[in-house]
């Protein structure tokens, strides 16, 4: 038993200073392959052999081998004993990356030791890069881009190679961190073909990519222009000048361009037709333009037969249009004041200012001429939107023009008909109804000849008075939706007037919501009238501020005294503001 114990010291104490006794040991064995690398996926088996003296020395053999990976003991049904110094363990299906695998003994039998272990590294070999392809920057070197495939988790290399048919070029190999490009050191040389191509390799095997064989020439991105400016012509409206310096390239290479342009406020770009700027040029003349209107313009550039690559866009550059006489007339209404003084009549006329489209320029002022029918005229030049004059009782033709620095536009005309006229032929069937988010009125249009129709709007309140406001649509309009700022939960009241050669028509309104809510309270309830078995019950109409919307229906709730006994009623007219309440049997 002494002698047992003095040999289990004697190998513990072994096995524990191996690496503490300053020199380096023999191990009891070794595993083979030392350092191996595997193909993911694939089977792998590895072989551990001890030697000799240990087995003597610590009464072991390879059936006493067992495997760890990663301090797991690897089943038993992995193993196979080859002969007494040596036992093999075999994984299928590898897919781990890294893996610590040791080979290990119990010494007497009793005593868990290590014998040796290595790592498994396991990955892919590199596949063929693809996509090869190269690019000159203007006043730089060949860089050229592929695709490397798929992860290999290896250290995996690649060389881009280059030749001309009579000289080898120095490699150039691919950084770590970008194992799909590569940067030659040497000046491309124009008009002459190169072949270029890729090696990739790794512990598990290497490959070539397609060669490929081109005219450096052929992968030139340029410079983008530069010094791009803009300028109007006061001779039209409707075109911009541009003007730039081409890159330097363009002293050995013809060129081609894309112009692109949007107004100022717009996300969108328009591209000049690619056909209008085939060839090389340092100015360019951009047409069908509207008339004062700030344009912003880019350009870019590259070679003529279009092989090769497009340039960077050129910092852009802004201009306006020259102005040009108003495109269209503008809205005109009138209000007559109800009250007369000595045969006059206050008349208020309106009228709406030009959109930038149709303005096509600054408005500098209004001209407004009056005539009396069959007699003389009254003109009046305006910085307003609106005119206050008093009128006889007759009858006037009034007339409205926009100008501009270039320009009148042509003239709205308005008919102002005599105190005893008589609106008729008002539009039929008027409605109006909220649709994504608008307030649309639609009408059927009188059988009459209609010039324009005048649409007004205000909301109705208890504490407010009906401010109106209004817009104008061509005589052939049934459908329209207020172009006005609208909110939700208000009742706005809807006029629509058609408007004649003789003066306006009957005006029609209806009432409408853009958006409904509930209501902001209820109604007070009162109590006309109690008798023995039924009760009249009266309250007055919501104010149209807290309706929200169109009252549809009151609900009435009620119980006796003594709370046993319930009923209710759905009123589905909210003009009626009574209701009887009968109890169905005596309380």
């Amino acid at each position: 038993m002494l002698t047992l114990w003095t040999r289990v010291v004697q190998a513990a104490f072994i096995f524990l200073t191996t690496e503490s006794i300053g020199v380096l040991l023999d191990p009891c064995g070794h595993i083979s392959p030392e350092s191996p690398v595997v193909q993911l996926g694939s089977n792998f088996t590895a072989v551990c052999v001890l030697k000799e003296k240990c087995m003597d020395n610590f009464a072991v053999n390879a059936d006493n081998i067992f495997w760890k990976t990663n301090h797991a003991i690897v089943p038993k049904e992995q193993y196979t004993v080859i002969n007494r110094t040596a036992s093999s363990v075999t994984f299928r299906d590898v897919s781990s990356l890294n893996t610590q695998l040791t080979c290990n003994i119990y010494a007497f039998g009793q005593i868990e030791q290590n014998v040796y272990g290595i790592t498994i590294i396991s990955g892919l070999p590199p596949e063929k890069p693809k996509n090869l392809n190269c690019i000159v920057n203007e006043e730089k070197n060949m860089m050229c881009q592929w695709d490397p495939g798929r992860k290999t988790y290896l250290e995996t290399n690649y060389t881009l190679k280059s030749e001309w048919a009579t000289e080898k070029f120095a490699d150039c190999k691919a950084q770590r961190d970008t194992p799909n490009s590569c940067t030659l050191d040497y000046s491309p040389v124009y008009f002459v073909n190169i072949e270029v191509w890729v090696e990739a390799e790794n512990a598990l095997g290497n490959i070539t990519s397609d060669h490929i064989n081109f005219d450096p020439i052929d992968k030139v991105k340029p410079n983008p222009p530069h010094n791009l400016s803009v300028r109007s012509s006061e001779e039209l409206s409707s075109i911009l000048k541009l003007a730039w310096i081409n890159p330097s390239i363009k002293s050995f290479l013809r060129l081609k361009y894309s112009i692109q342009y949007r107004t100022k406020d717009a996300s969108t770009w328009s591209q000049i037709p690619p056909e209008d700027t085939s060839s090389t040029r340092s100015s360019f003349t951009v047409q069908d333009l509207k008339p004062f209107t700030e344009y912003v313009f880019r350009i870019r550039c590259m070679k003529e037969d279009g092989k090769g690559f497009w340039s960077d866009w050129s910092e852009e550059a802004s201009g306006i249009t020259y102005e040009a006489r108003p495109s269209k007339e503008p809205s005109f209404w009138y209000k007559i004041d109800p009250s007369h003084t000595h045969g006059y009549r206050p008349v208020k006329l309106i009228w709406k200012t030009l959109p930038p489209f149709e303005a096509n320029g600054k408005i500098l002022d209004y001209e407004v001429t009056l005539t009396r029918w069959k007699s003389h005229f009254q003109n009046y030049r305006v910085n307003d939107t609106k005119l206050t004059v008093n009128l006889t009782n007759d009858r006037y033709i009034a007339t409205l023009t926009a100008r501009n620095l270039v320009g009148r536009s042509d003239a709205s005309v308005l008919t102002i008909p005599a105190c005893d006229f008589r609106a008729v032929h008002p539009v039929m069937d008027l409605k109006a109804f909220p649709k994504d988010n608008k307030l649309w009125v639609e009408w059927t249009a009188p059988t009459e000849s209609v010039n324009k129709y005048i649409l007004e709007w205000c909301v109705l309140s208890d504490k407010s008075p009906c401010i109106p406001d209004w817009q104008q649509e061509d005589g052939t309009v049934h459908l329209t939706y207020l172009r006005g700022n609208l909110m939700e939960s208000k009742c706005y009241l809807i006029t629509v007037t058609p408007v004649y050669a003789d003066g306006p028509g009957s005006p029609e309104s209806v009432r409408a919501y853009l958006k409904q809510a509930a209501p902001s309270k209820g109604p007070t309830v009162r109590t006309k009238k109690v008798g023995k078995n039924e009760a009249v019950l009266e309250w007055d109409q919501l104010p149209v501020d807290v309706q929200n919307g169109f009252i549809r229906n009151y609900t009435i709730l009620y119980k006796t005294a003594f709370g046993n006994e319930t009923g209710n009623w759905s009123l589905f007219t909210w003009s009626n503001r009574r209701r009887r309440v009968r109890n169905r049997r005596r309380i």
